[in-house]
C-alpha cells in the first residue's frame, strides 16, 4: 500500500511539473507578442507624429508664403520642414545640389525643368523606330507606339520629398532617405502590353489572314461545296511576350528590328465534312394569306426567308436570328406591318417576321438541335399551336440555335405562295426506327376582361366593341420519342404564358333614343378577332372558355392543341427596340 502511495505522489509531481512548464512557455509567448506589438505601436506613433508635424509646418509655411510668394525655398529645407509634402508645395522649388535622376544631373532645377530634362532622355527611346517582320512583310512603328513609356514620372517630385505612391511606411522611408541626403534616383521605363497589342493589331492586320472553312450552297436541289483554305495569323500572346522581353532586357534604345511569331491557322470545317451533309434532319411549314391586304407582311416574310436561307452552322456554332435579320430598317428590306405592342396591334418595321422565326424554330426542334434561346409572344398567334411560336423583339427576344452535331448544318428557307418552309440538312445519325413528335398542351385559360369607355355623344343604351379582347393561355410543349412505334420517353420542351387583353367597349351616356338599342362591332374588332385565340383542328381541340366577369385563370387537365387550320395573317411581336 505504501508503495502505491509513493507512486501516486510521483505521478502528481510529474503532472504539476508539466503544467508549470506549459505555463512558462505560454508566458514567454505572451511576452514576445507584447514586445512585437509595442514595437509596431512605436513605429505607428512615430509616423503619426511625423504627419502631425508635417501638417503644422505646412500650415506655417503657407502662412509664410502668403507674405513672400515669390521667395524660392531649397529642396533641402523643404524636406527638413515637413514629413510629407504635396506636389503643389514643391512646384516652384529647386532641387538641391548633387541630385541625379538616372544619369541626368538635375541640381538647381525646378520640377518643370527636371521633368523636361528627363522627358528628353525618355523621348530618345520612345522615338526609336521598330521594324516588325510579319511573314516577310515589313511594318514600321516606334517604341512609344508599341507602349514603351516612362513609368515613374513622379520621381522628380520624389527628389523634393514629395512621395505620393506606396503605403505610409514606404512613403515615410523614402522621405527619410531624401532627408538624409539621398542623391541618386532611378528612371523606370516599361511596356504597356495593351498598347502594344493594339498597335500590332492596327498596323499588321493586313498580313493577318484567317482560315476559310469549307462552305455549302444549294441550288436546284443540289449542294455545291466551296473548298477550305488555311491561313496565317500572328500569335499575339507569343509575339507580345517576346517583344516585351526584348525591349526590357536586350534593346539598346536605338532603331531595331523584330520578327513577330506567325502560325498556321487551319480550317475547322473541311470539304470532307461538307460532303456528309445530304440528309434532311428536320423540316416544318406554316401557311399564310396571299391577299393584297397582307402585302407588307408577306414582303417582310419573304425578306426574312431571303436573309436566313443558305446559312451554314459549323459544329458547336450558335445561330442568332436577330444577328442575321438586323438592322430593322427600310434599307434592309423591312416594311411596316402589324405587330403586338403593349397588348395592341400596331404597325412597325418587320411585322410578320415572327412567323419566319417560328417556322425555323419547329424545324430545329425536329432536327433535335439545341435551342439556346426562345421566347413566346405576349399574345397568341394563329400560325402555330401554343408553345410552338418563337418571338423576336429588339434585343431581348431572340431565337438562338446551337449545332450540337459533329458535321455542318445547312439551313434552307423556301418562300412560295401561301407557304413558308425550312429544311435543315446535315448527317443523319439517329436510328431509323426512332421517331419524335412535339405536342402542344394547354394547361389553363385566362379570360379576357372589358375596358369600358363612356361616350356622352352616344345615346344611353348604346354599346359598341371598339376592339376585341384576347383570351390568355398557359401552355407547354412536350417532346415524345418513339422506338418502333412504342413511346420511349416524354419530356417538356418549354412552357409559355400568353396574356389576356381586355376588349375595349364604348357605351353611350347621352339622351336615350326611343328605338331599341343594338350592339355594334367596329371593323377593327372584326379584324382582330381572327387572331384572338388559336384555332383548332380535329381530333383534338384547343380549350374554349366563356368570358366570365373576373380575370381568374381557369386551370384544366392538359389538352392537345393541333396546328391551326386558318390561313389568316396573324399579327406579330414588336421587332423594334420600342418594346412590346
Amino acid at each position: 500500500m505504501a508503495t502505491n502511495n509513493r507512486d501516486d505522489r510521483n505521478v502528481e509531481r510529474i503532472r504539476r511539473a508539466r503544467a508549470e512548464r506549459r505555463r512558462k512557455r505560454k508566458r514567454r509567448k505572451i511576452i514576445r507578442m507584447c514586445v512585437i506589438i509595442g514595437a509596431m505601436a512605436a513605429m505607428i506613433a512615430l509616423v503619426i507624429v511625423g504627419v502631425a508635424l508635417g501638417v503644422k509646418n505646412s500650415k506655417s509655411k503657407n502662412s509664410s508664403n502668403s507674405k513672400s510668394a515669390s521667395k524660392k525655398v531649397s529642396g533641402k529645407n523643404l524636406v527638413t520642414q515637413s514629413f510629407e509634402l504635396t506636389k503643389e508645395d514643391v512646384q516652384n522649388s529647386t532641387i538641391r545640389e548633387g541630385v541625379k535622376i538616372g544619369d541626368i544631373d538635375v541640381s538647381g532645377m525646378t520640377v518643370a525643368e527636371a521633368t523636361a530634362a528627363v522627358q528628353n532622355y525618355v523621348n530618345s527611346y520612345t522615338s526609336a523606330v521598330f521594324t516588325l517582320d510579319v511573314d516577310g512583310n515589313k511594318v514600321e512603328t516606334t517604341a512609344g507606339e508599341l507602349g514603351y513609356y516612362w513609368k515613374n514620372d513622379d520621381v522628380v517630385y520624389n527628389t523634393l520629398g514629395c512621395v505620393e505612391n506606396g503605403n505610409v511606411i514606404e512613403r515615410y522611408k523614402e522621405i527619410k532617405d531624401v532627408n538624409n541626403g539621398k542623391n541618386q534616383f532611378e528612371i523606370d521605363l516599361g511596356v504597356d502590353e495593351a498598347v502594344m497589342a493594339n498597335d500590332i493589331n492596327t498596323k499588321c492586320v493586313a498580313y493577318n489572314i484567317p482560315h476559310q472553312n469549307a462552305s455549302l450552297t444549294r441550288e436546284n436541289g443540289e449542294f455545291t461545296i466551296t473548298p477550305e483554305s488555311a491561313g496565317r495569323i500572328i500569335d499575339m500572346d507569343d509575339s507580345i511576350s517576346k517583344l516585351h522581353a526584348f525591349m526590357n532586357d536586350q534593346w539598346d534604345g536605338k532603331n531595331a528590328s523584330f520578327t513577330l511569331t506567325v502560325i498556321d491557322d487551319l480550317p475547322t470545317v473541311t470539304t470532307a465534312d461538307c460532303e456528309k451533309v445530304h440528309d434532311v434532319l428536320g423540316t416544318f411549314s406554316t401557311t399564310f394569306s396571299t391577299g393584297s391586304a397582307n402585302a407588307s407582311r408577306n414582303a417582310n416574310m419573304a425578306n426574312g426567308m431571303r436573309l436566313l436561307n443558305g446559312i451554314t452552322l459549323d459544329p458547336g456554332e450558335t445561330f442568332s436570328a436577330n444577328e442575321h435579320l438586323e438592322p430593322w430598317t427600310a434599307d434592309n428590306g423591312w416594311e411596316n406591318a402589324g405587330t403586338y405592342v403593349n397588348g395592341k396591334v400596331e404597325d412597325s418595321l418587320g411585322g410578320g417576321i415572327c412567323q419566319v422565326s417560328s417556322t425555323l424554330y419547329n424545324a430545329a426542334l425536329h432536327a433535335e438541335l439545341e435551342i439556346v434561346e426562345r421566347s413566346n409572344h405576349s399574345l397568341t398567334v394563329g400560325y402555330v399551336p401554343l408553345s410552338q411560336d418563337a418571338a423576336l423583339a429588339g434585343t431581348w427576344k431572340d431565337l438562338k440555335i446551337l449545332n450540337n452535331t459533329d458535321t455542318p448544318i445547312y439551313i434552307e428557307g423556301i418562300y412560295t405562295g401561301g407557304r413558308l418552309t425550312f429544311n435543315i440538312y446535315g448527317q443523319e445519325t439517329r436510328p431509323a426506327n426512332r421517331t419524335v413528335e412535339f405536342v402542344s398542351e394547354t394547361l389553363a385559360t385566362i379570360p379576357a376582361g372589358e375596358k369600358v369607355t363612356e361616350d356622352p355623344t352616344k345615346p344611353a343604351g348604346y354599346r359598341a366593341t371598339a376592339s376585341s379582347g384576347h383570351i390568355g393561355y398557359k401552355a407547354r410543349l412536350m417532346k415524345r420519342v418513339y422506338v418502333d412505334g412504342v413511346l420511349e420517353s416524354e419530356t417538356q420542351v418549354n412552357s409559355s404564358i400568353y396574356a389576356a387583353s381586355d376588349a375595349e367597349i364604348v357605351v353611350g351616356t347621352g339622351t336615350a333614343e326611343t328605338t331599341t338599342p343594338t350592339e355594334e362591332t367596329t371593323a377593327e374588332a372584326q379584324t382582330t378577332t381572327a387572331a384572338a385565340a388559336p384555332t383548332t383542328a380535329k381530333p383534338t381541340e384547343a380549350p374554349t372558355t366563356q368570358a366570365p366577369t373576373t380575370q381568374t385563370p381557369t386551370t384544366q387537365a392538359p389538352t392537345t392543341t393541333a396546328a391551326p387550320e386558318t390561313t389568316e395573317a396573324p399579327v406579330e411581336e414588336q421587332t423594334t427596340v420600342a418594346g412590346e
